[in-house]
């Protein structure tokens, strides 16, 4: 019997399974025959896509992540970018660069504004602050574990508390005194890649977090996402792909779990799968109310996602945010992330993965394929009129809808729990529980998504586990 069973191979689940392998037997288990999930590198009639999450952005020295990676002996080959972003918007080009003044540079180009330079000066300050700050931990598990938890975000609120309880968006209006509705809306999406929600929903603390990511170091992966996890994979001694575990029994002092190809038995359980999928595999009540007093998080957010496969005829940039006059059809967002491989990877240079926000009720519907094929069709247009490719450049294209998400990582809200403002004062996940045994990674618990946001639930999950006695 092992001592932790973790239930599904993403980012929070590898990286779990990471540091628990190194003093617990501890098996992962994974669905598919790759570990990933959002993160993952799939094929498709022989050519590989990134699934859909395709940033690597907080790898330096001293993060958790990278101190993780280099004491598991976890390699796989990447580079650092000058620029996390190439963002389009209105015709004119935004450089996300990591230098603070090539950046200043380009957001003045566009958005000149007097106060530009002491804002971005902020942020950055901000940030600094924040990933210097490393004494807290967050934990569920009973009222009294609660409050001496928050206990130890002190440090946290008084270093911060100008920022929390007011919402980004007017902060940011009173910061400026006056800003262009574009530049508001470039900033709205900026914060929506990361926290899945908008200035008028989150504190400028956590907008401060999503406008400097950029200035973190961001690599770009060789060989597709999925060779971070080929890399996490070879450092881990127990996996069984291919295994879609159906059923969890929670029992006096353990749990049964069963998968069409046997039953398995665990002191311990990490769920890496999301708080909502994760319900129909109990059937205990406990279990299921303590899962079901979570549903509020559930914004049904989602993705589609379009993969490309191009003839490279020009210099391409490997990630580009195209900002839209306007919210396209069957989607809720007005901008498109898209990704390309590096010319120089022989695995992924032709590929291209483009996102954009929707939500699973618009894709309930008898008319889903007309939809998907409406969509493609408008995204692929887009795409080559901003990037200045022919229409013959693109030599295959598909699409992903909610369902297809659900279908192969079983989960169709995607994205995590919006970081919004009332997520604070309530019941926020934590990674441990109520119930004995049973933990949480991934990005529907705390802290946000992301590697840096899931991998820090990781962390706290560590940490909690540092205080139990097994």
């Amino acid at each position: 019997m092992d001592e932790f069973a973790i239930i599904g191979g993403g980012i929070g689940g590898a990286c779990s399974a990471l540091f628990l392998s190194q003093n617990h037997a501890t098996m992962l288990y994974e669905k598919e025959p790759y570990l990933g999930g959002c993160s993952s590198t799939f094929k498709h009639k022989g050519h590989f896509y990134n699934t859909g999450a395709t940033t690597f952005a907080g790898y330096q020295e001293g993060s958790y992540v990278h101190t993780l990676f280099q004491d598991t002996h976890v390699s796989f080959q990447s580079k650092k970018l000058n620029s996390a972003l190439s963002v389009i918007i209105d015709g004119k080009t935004i450089e996300r660069y990591s230098d603070m003044e090539a950046f200043l540079e380009e957001i003045n180009r566009v958005f000149y504004h007097p106060k530009n330079t002491a804002f971005y000066a902020l942020i950055t300050k901000m940030q600094r602050q924040f990933f210097a700050i490393n004494d807290y931990y967050y934990s569920n598990a009973s009222l009294l574990k609660k409050i001496t938890s928050l206990y130890s975000f002190k440090t946290l609120l008084t270093t911060f508390y100008p920022y929390l309880f007011t919402d980004a968006q007017s902060f940011i209006k009173r910061y400026f005194g006056a800003i262009d509705t574009r530049y508001l809306d470039y900033l709205n999406n900026q914060v929506l890649i990361v926290t899945q929600a908008k200035l008028h929903e989150i504190n400028f603390l956590t907008a401060a977090l999503a406008l400097s990511y950029q200035f973190m170091d961001n690599h770009y992966i060789y060989g597709g996402m999925g060779s971070i996890f080929q890399g996490i994979e070879a450092s881990l001694p127990h996996i069984q792909k291919n295994t879609f575990i159906t059923s969890i029994t929670k029992q006096s002092d353990r749990f049964l779990l069963k998968s069409k190809t046997g039953e398995f038995e665990a002191k311990n359980i990490v769920l890496n799968s999301s708080l909502f999928d994760a319900q129909p595999l109990f059937e205990d009540p406990k279990i299921l109310n303590y899962l079901k007093g979570y549903n509020h998080f559930d914004t049904h957010i989602s993705a589609f996602v379009c993969y490309f496969r191009i003839k490279r005829t020009k210099p391409l940039n490997h990630h580009y945010q195209i900002i839209l006059p306007d919210v396209l059809a069957h989607t809720i967002s007005n901008s498109l992330f898209v990704s390309l491989g590096d010319a120089d990877d022989e695995t992924m240079a032709q590929s291209v993965t483009v996102s954009i926000h929707t939500s699973t009720k618009l894709w309930q519907g008898p008319n889903i394929v007309e939809q998907k094929g409406e969509l493609v069709a408008i995204i692929e247009k887009i795409v080559c009129d901003s990037l200045g490719l022919e229409w013959g450049d693109i030599l295959e294209h598909f699409g992903a809808t909610p369902h297809t998400f659900k279908r192969y990582i079983n989960r169709s809200s995607l994205g995590g729990i919006p970081m919004r403002l009332e997520n604070i004062v309530s019941r926020l996940p934590s990674n441990d529980s109520p119930i004995k045994g049973l933990y949480h990674v991934g990005d529907t618990t705390f802290a946000a998504q992301g590697w840096p946001g899931v991998v820090m639930g990781v962390r706290n999950l560590q940490r909690l586990l540092c205080n139990t006695s097994f």
